[in-house]
């Protein structure tokens, strides 16, 4: 028995490392969005952008099924808060707060594609977010 699960252990590690392991995997939402993406916590910016500080990976990645997809994107947190954008055909969108507490609503009309949202500051420190991704 404990052969048995010491093969199921080593297995699901090795599943887990070839997939990037559960704490390292990008969140992929796709449209259309039944309900608003979410997701929060803490970012580590280490990565310099023209955009901030961003961490090395996305944040939140989108893939937008439609021709066009209507989407509200906000970001709240502390100071100094910055949101990438990244999608097709190099589109780039770059916002930024200052002040003790941010706020960025994005609205926008995105193509069909996938984009990727990073969450990082202006001031390379890490910085607590909350952000949000609905379909109008």
């Amino acid at each position: 028995m404990k052969s048995l699960l010491q093969k199921v252990s080593l297995s699901a590690i090795a599943l887990t490392l070839a997939w990037g392991g559960a704490g390292l995997a990008q969140p992929v939402a796709q449209t259309p969005l039944p309900e608003p993406v979410q997701t929060s916590g803490t970012v580590n910016p280490g990565q310099s952008s023209n955009c901030g500080f961003i961490p090395s990976a996305a944040t939140q990645v989108l893939q937008v099924n439609e021709d066009f997809a209507s989407v509200n994107i906000t970001v709240s947190g502390s100071g100094g808060l910055t949101l990438l954008i990244q999608g097709p055909g190099g589109f780039t969108e770059c916002h930024t707060t200052s002040g003790p507490t941010a706020n960025i609503n994005a609205p926008g009309l995105l193509n069909r594609g996938s984009y990727s949202f990073y969450v990082g500051n202006a001031n390379q420190v890490p910085t607590s977010y909350s952000l949000t991704i609905s379909q109008n």
